[in-house]
């Protein structure tokens, strides 16, 4: 009996002891400011979902986050860096399905392995993207799109945030079902697609919700139809692709917290802790929301589930649209 007291003292103690060293850990870290890689310019869908994310987490737990946004090449440029910093923490950066899902079979040359060469943190959000067209533009829907488009192979043009984005191979993939042909233009940056598809430069433009969404209320965009498989909450009356004769068209845009490859377990644990109960908070939750996501609350495991299905994914559509980065 005492022996059995003993033990469950003994095993308490260091239940304890290893709570307390935990802590400890947790105390040393961050040592100063962390730096949170954005790798897309300013104002785009992972910008913003990007700077909600730090600012919570920061209010949170007293940390400093400087986000430096590092765009380039798909999003290859910027998890580059990642991949070459410090596994100490101190460098973080969020992907996305274009840069961890889609580029690995999008470009010959990718200077990062997406399974190898990161710790997968957590999974943000999800969301759709839109196709839109300027407010006064002749094309009112979907169908009119498709027809249009078979009328004049070629002709019609379309912008996105980039070759290789989401965005562009949901196109590519709707061009390929409906046997239409369009001809691509792709931004570097939001702002100058925004202008370009309100000034009839480009005929209609395709990105994320939050980057379209307030041109839309502004009524100088005009939504055609969301990539989702359902309708989107946010912009019930906006069909989806699959409503106008594409059964089981999905595509989305999901965003991720991932760290360097050598990042600690117990690392990946606090930090997937913290950015859950920030995406659990109302202000988050309802920022996001607001703006056409759907946020997601999941382990790391979930994070390396979801990559490894993507992957093979978008690897599937590439082939499928014959999509090609310039």
């Amino acid at each position: 009996m005492i022996g059995t007291i003993t033990r469950k003292l003994t095993a308490t103690a260091l239940l304890a002891l290893s709570v307390s060293m935990g802590a400890v850990q947790a105390a040393d870290y961050p040592k100063g400011n962390i730096n949170f890689i954005v790798p897309f310019p300013p104002g785009g869908g992972t910008d913003i979902s990007a700077r909600q994310l730090t600012q919570q987490v920061g209010e949170s737990t007293g940390w400093n986050f400087v986000v430096e946004n590092r765009p380039g090449a798909g999003g290859n440029i910027g998890l580059a860096q990642l991949a070459r910093a410090s596994a100490d923490g101190q460098t973080l950066a969020i992907g996305q399905t274009s840069n961890l899902a889609v580029n690995p079979s999008l470009y010959k040359d990718i200077p990062y392995d997406p399974k190898k060469d990161f710790r997968h943190i957590a999974v943000i959000s999800t969301q759709p993207m839109v196709i839109v067209a300027r407010s006064d533009s002749p094309l009112k829907d979907l169908p009119g799109l498709l027809a249009e488009a078979k009328g004049e192979p070629g002709r019609l043009l379309f912008g996105t945030p980039g070759s290789g984005t989401v965005a562009h191979l949901s196109l590519e993939l709707l061009q390929n079902k409906a046997g239409i042909e369009l001809t691509h233009v792709p931004y570097p940056g939001i702002a100058q697609a925004i202008s370009d598809v309100m000034g009839g430069v480009v005929d209609i433009y395709i990105g994320s919700m939050p980057s379209v969404l307030p041109h839309i209320r502004a009524g100088s965009l005009r939504p055609l139809a969301v990539t989702s498989a359902q309708r989107s909450a946010i912009l019930p009356q906006v069909p989806t692709v699959a409503e106008s004769g594409f059964e089981g068209f999905e595509t989305a845009d999901w965003k991720a917290v991932v760290g360097p490859a050598g990042l600690s377990d117990e690392r990946v644990a606090q930090l997937n802790q913290v950015i859950n109960e920030a995406l659990r908070s109302d202000k988050v939750r309802q920022a996001m929301e607001a703006e056409g996501s759907v946020v997601l609350n999941e382990d790391s495991g979930y994070f390396s589930n979801l990559l490894d299905k993507e992957i093979e994914r978008w690897r599937e559509v590439i082939e499928v649209s014959g999509a090609t980065v310039n």
